[in-house]
């Protein structure tokens, strides 16, 4: 038995010979599959990943050539393995299947020990190759990491630092990171002091819907509420208060195949408006004390060449907590500049009161005022004394 086995599939017409092909593989270590005949094999190519084909050259209806030459045409079976088999002893015949993208030959009439050598020749080699391709995947992975962090991060931070209305600020977040997940649809929370999850900017692409941050569109969804209000247990139920409570991100391929999460407005939405909110990433926005202040959600990733909507990538959650970050120093100053307005607005209630107060003060203390009220006394006792 050997260390990786290999998942094989066996393609011949005659079932004697697949079955002896088979078993001889099995002897190996190897899993296998059979196909009778070329169209049956590349239906079973296409549903599941092989390692490796030990294919028959003389089949009817489509031989191995045929066999070879539709998998060499397609990109996801291309790069598996084939090794011919075939009774015919002419050099060309070898000659032509390696042509054709086979990587080795094998007789009918083969030897255990030679057939062990090709089997795991080739499947070492398609390792390699798929290590290799792993590495170029994450390499490209990393080069689109830097990318977006040089095109995409950077500049909004820089753009950030420059702006001095909140509203913008929030909104040019949120735009952001809908732009670089290519999200339909995004909303921006405000967490409050009485435990509530008031909506800060709403922004749907599809319906047109622009609420909250610079617009004059009134936020008419009711805040959420991170405690149940007669239990005073903490409302998991909801994907953003889960993530307020948790402090955890929350990605979900497809919230109609989910029920961890009551998802009941979302639907009640899609079948008022006839939206379909599939794909939702949730970020918590937390400050420097791991407070969470907000939530940043995004909805319905979109494959940006078909349109089509897809789970978020989860290979972007990385770049998005660094937008997160900006968002939450964003949101602070936020919360720092409503809360300096309220305060600003009570102390000029309060100055308004004591300037009132003053004011009275000052005209009470007149001797013009004292006259008058020592006349009004005296009024008011002849007054008095008539009516006695």
């Amino acid at each position: 038995m050997i260390d990786q086995p290999g998942h094989i599939l066996v393609v011949d017409d005659h079932e004697i010979n697949r079955l002896k092909i088979s078993f001889a593989v099995k002897k190996l270590g190897h899993t296998v599959e059979m196909a009778e005949d070329g169209r049956q094999a590349l239906e079973i190519l296409r549903a599941q990943p092989f390692d490796l084909v030990l294919l028959d050259i003389v089949m009817p209806e489509m031989d191995g050539y045929q066999v070879l030459e539709h998998m060499k045409a397609d990109n996801d079976l291309r790069d598996i393995p084939v090794i011919v088999i075939s009774a015919e002893q002419k050099l060309s015949s070898v000659v032509k299947g390696i042509e054709l993208g086979a990587e080795g030959y094998l007789p009918k009439t083969f030897a255990s020990v030679l057939l062990k050598a090709q089997v795991n020749t080739y499947l070492e080699k398609k390792r390699f190759r798929d290590q290799e391709r792993e590495y170029m995947r994450r390499v490209q992975q990393e080069k689109q990491r830097s990318d977006d962090l040089l095109h995409v991060v950077i500049p909004l931070g820089v753009a950030l630092t420059a702006e001095q209305d909140f509203n913008q600020l929030l909104e040019k977040i949120l735009l952001g990171a809908m732009a670089f997940c290519h999200a339909d649809a995004g909303t921006m929370y405000l967490r409050t002091k009485d435990d509530r999850l008031e909506f800060v900017i709403v922004r749907n692409n599809s319906l047109n819907i622009i609420m909250g941050g610079t617009s004059d569109q009134p936020i008419t969804f009711s805040p959420l509420f991170l405690y149940d209000k007669t239990s005073g247990q903490p409302n998991h139920h909801n994907v953003v208060t889960r993530a307020t409570l948790t402090g955890a991100l929350i990605n979900i391929p497809d919230v109609y195949q989910i029920e961890e999460f009551d998802f009941s407005g979302t639907k009640a939405f899609d079948a008022e408006t006839g939206y379909c909110s599939t794909s939702f990433l949730t970020i918590p926005l937390k400050n420097s004390f791991s407070h969470v202040i907000g939530v940043l959600q995004l909805i319905n990733a979109q494959d940006p060449e078909t349109g089509r909507v897809i789970p978020f990538d989860r290979n972007k959650q990385e770049m998005i907590v660094s937008l997160s970050l900006l968002a939450t120093v964003a949101l602070e100053s936020y919360v720092r500049e409503q809360g300096l307005r309220q305060e600003i607005q009570q102390l000029r209630i309060e100055l308004d009161k004591a300037k009132q107060t003053r004011q009275v003060n000052q005209i009470t203390g007149t001797d013009y005022f004292k006259q008058l009220r020592s006349k009004a006394g005296d009024l008011r006792d002849m007054l008095v004394e008539d009516n006695e």
